[in-house]
């Protein structure tokens, strides 16, 4: 036998384990291999068309923005129907080139705008018609109850997304039968005080100089007695003042005569509670 073969047979626990290793190496190494990426790799793609739409502008050839022009809110008093009018201008730079709409919201009391109900218009109403540069319209409506009307369109005419507009408030009130009774009556009050006024003038140009004279006699007697009635009253004032002053004087001895009796009350407690003291040290001693 050979030195190797003699060497095998007795290590051949040896050279059986390297086999089995070098066989588990070798099958780690091929799963990693089979398993890892490549340089190859698959690529596919379609072609697709269509539209995407980024924001909206307004068209440079528009010409024509509607405006309410009315300033400051209406109030009307009735208590029957009546008709409700705003007014629209064209403000831009043309003319426009189609009618348009508008509409009427209501509300009994509060926002129209924002809580009101939209009204049917009737055959006349609801409609404008094309304006020029610079043009305005009236839009009407006829109320039949009392609360709070808006009247509504689109700023540019043809487009339905451009900005809503409002006119102004409009409100109708009615006003209770009591207040028309008083104004009637403040009126039948003030017809008699000129009528009044007016025969009393009438009577007083139909007065003789004679009488002239006595009036002017008494007016002065009434100044006279005025002044002195002026002059009686500042008199008054004068010693009612003085009176105030001695009263509030004699307050100012009375607490200062109070406040010293006080201070000499605790002057003699303080002395009389030093003596106490003194004499309780002494019997100590």
């Amino acid at each position: 036998m050979s030195r190797l073969n003699k060497f095998k047979q007795k290590n051949r626990l040896l050279f059986l384990l390297l086999k089995v290793s070098l066989i588990w190496y070798v099958l780690l190494f091929s799963i990693n291999y089979l398993a890892s990426d490549t340089a190859a790799y698959f690529t596919n793609y379609k072609e697709t068309s269509g539209d995407v739409t980024v924001g909206t502008w307004e068209d440079p050839h528009i010409d024509s923005f509607l405006r309410f022009t009315s300033k400051g809110n209406e109030n009307i008093k009735a208590c029957e129907g009546v008709v409700i009018s705003t007014e629209l201008k064209n403000d831009g730079p043309g003319d426009m080139e189609e009618s348009s709409t508008y509409d009427v919201y209501y509300i009994e009391n509060g926002n129209p705008e924002k809580h009101g109900k939209k009204l049917k218009l009737g055959k006349d109403e609801g409609v404008i018609s094309p304006l020029d540069k610079g043009q305005s319209t009236k839009l009407t409506f006829q109320a039949s109850s009392p609360g709070v009307y808006v009247f509504t369109t689109k700023e540019i005419v043809g487009d339905s997304s451009s900005k809503t507009i409002w006119s102004k408030w409009i409100k109708v009130n009615c006003p209770s039968s009591k207040t028309v009774d008083e104004e009637q009556e403040d009126q039948e009050e003030s017809t008699e005080v000129t009528e009044e006024k007016e025969s009393k003038s009438q009577t007083n140009e139909t007065k003789d100089s004679g009488n002239e004279k006595v009036e002017s006699d008494s007016t002065v007697e009434e100044i006279e007695s005025t002044e002195e009635k002026k002059e009686d009253k500042n008199k008054e004032e004068k010693v009612i003042e003085e009176e105030a002053e001695t009263e509030v004087d004699e307050v100012k001895e009375e607490t200062k005569d109070s406040v010293k009796s006080k201070e000499q009350s605790l002057e003699e407690t303080k002395n009389h509670i030093e003596e106490s003291t003194n004499e309780q040290e002494g019997e100590k001693e």
